[in-house]
């Protein structure tokens, strides 16, 4: 490990912040397993308990149809863009099916601010 991915390392485990710069310098530099051991001292600093919860969900783009028009979204579309589109109703219960069938057990339904759904 070169000396300077095992000085960012320390200060990261050590809870002081690293730059963009120093996670460039890691993302280059650094062994997946030193990036790992570095990672799980973190963790276990955050949370000592002996155990984890993870949780299977999905997310769900029910429209990309959006009003907001926001500058940094490459996401949207207007209401009549050729890519436009809103799910029906089937493939919405399909997508849950399919989460539901591989142990989700969350789903975030997400979309554009589509100007004709009200929010009921």
């Amino acid at each position: 490990m070169s000396s300077t991915v095992r000085e960012i390392l320390r200060q990261a485990v050590e809870g002081n912040r690293i730059t963009p710069s120093d996670c460039l310098t890691l993302f280059e530099q650094g062994k997946l397993l030193e990036l790992g051991r570095a990672a799980q001292a973190i963790s276990l600093q955050k949370h000592p308990e002996d155990f984890r919860t993870y949780n299977i969900d999905r997310n769900i783009n029910y429209s990309n149809v959006c009003a907001a028009v926001c500058d940094f979204c490459a996401f949207y579309r207007k209401r009549n863009d050729p890519d436009a589109y809103v799910l029906d109703r089937e493939t919405l219960y399909r997508k849950i099916e399919e989460t539901i069938a591989a142990g989700g057990d969350q789903v975030l339904m997400q979309g554009g601010l589509h100007p004709e759904f009200r929010l009921d």
